[in-house]
């Protein structure tokens, strides 16, 4: 009762937008059967040309794959997001995020842009077709959800590939990705369970922030082969336990990555830190961000590239990349920006390229 009572409303005010300033209907383009990644089964236009994202996750895939579709962003792109994005999108309108704690959408915003389609992208939760149900019942606009956790990101841009008209991108894409994880699980037969490294990735101001293993937000550990140091599982909502400098010692891990956000020049002075054998041996290694994070927050394609990184870093002599190469490879084909060898140098400079 409540969504039909939803859906009467959004009509209501869909139609007295109509009526007011002007604002004209689009026509009616044919339509075709789709079905999403929640079965749920969808009139979607044969034709695509613009593209509502509904969150960040589906903002950056649409941008990697057809920029000129998007109508608005989810959220503003950052400063440093800014500097790897063509100029030409810094200023599209902000639609908000549709659902979940962090909704910000405008409605009343969508309905008069009233765009193709509404995409959600990410990892499917237990609730999420009544989430889609519910977005397309509010704003009388197709909307689908397409899985794409890391084992399923590839499909994911091949779906998204056919339904937007942009295939050769898309399968570019595609093919990146899949050929990457083949690369980490051939590197996986050569590394026994005995020799892979305990990894901790803290984070938060103070790096006492860890993500326990089995999430998404730990999973390029697990790809890169390295040992998640950090045994917990009553995690927060957004993934992370806080734990004490004490925890951490005790686990004493081989390697810590630090997000961006963490303390890294401060660890190797403070003595709170310099008791890890990590610290004393130097294996201390901070995230590369821009345009986003390379390992996790938000869990984006990027990690793709993380995978890559993180292995290299970790396993030099099989996981043999050159990460110049492989920077400026990744940022052309996904963020379509000419990445220069300092600039990847620039990213990796608390990492791989540290002096």
């Amino acid at each position: 009762m409540k969504r039909i009572i939803s859906l009467l409303l959004c009509l209501c005010l869909f139609f007295s937008l109509c009526a007011c300033g002007g604002h004209e209907v689009k026509p009616q383009k044919p339509t075709r059967e789709f079905t999403d990644s929640c079965g749920r089964t969808v009139q979607i236009p044969e034709e695509i040309d613009s593209v509502v994202p509904s969150g960040s996750l589906a903002q950056i895939v649409l941008y990697s794959l057809c920029p000129d579709k998007l109508q608005s962003l989810s959220q503003a792109f950052t400063r440093v997001q800014k500097q790897y994005i063509d100029e030409a999108y810094h200023d599209l309108p902000v639609s908000g995020q549709f659902y979940g704690g962090a909704s910000s959408v405008s409605y009343e915003a969508i309905i008069l842009s009233s765009p193709d389609i509404i995409i959600d992208v990410g990892e499917s939760k237990q609730d999420i077709a009544d989430d889609m149900d519910e977005i397309q019942a509010k704003s009388g606009i197709p909307t689908v959800f397409i899985h794409a956790d890391m084992e399923h990101m590839a499909e994911a841009y091949e779906t998204l590939g056919e339904i937007l008209s942009v295939q050769e991108q898309a399968q570019a894409c595609a093919d990146y990705i899949r050929e990457t994880l083949i690369d980490a699980k051939a590197a996986a037969d050569k590394i026994p369970e005995s020799d892979r490294k305990t990894v901790l990735y803290a984070q938060g101001e103070y790096g006492t922030e860890v993500a326990g293993p089995g999430t998404i937000h730990s999973e390029v550990l697990d790809y890169a082969c390295a040992i998640n140091a950090a045994p917990v599982d009553d995690l927060s909502s957004n993934g992370t336990e806080a734990v004490s400098m004490e925890e951490i010692l005790k686990w004493d891990p081989d390697v810590v990555i630090l997000a961006p956000d963490a303390n890294y020049d401060e660890v190797w002075t403070d003595p709170l830190w310099t008791g890890m054998s990590a610290v004393r041996t130097g294996q201390v290694y901070e995230i590369p961000i821009g345009p986003y994070n390379w390992l996790d927050r938000p869990p984006s394609v990027q990690r793709v590239l993380g995978i890559k990184w993180l292995g290299n870093l970790l396993y030099p002599d099989i996981f043999d990349y050159d990460m110049i190469d492989e920077a400026e490879t990744f940022y052309k084909l996904f963020w379509h920006y000419e990445l220069s060898e300092e600039e990847a140098q620039s990213l990796m400079a608390n990492s791989t390229y540290r002096k």
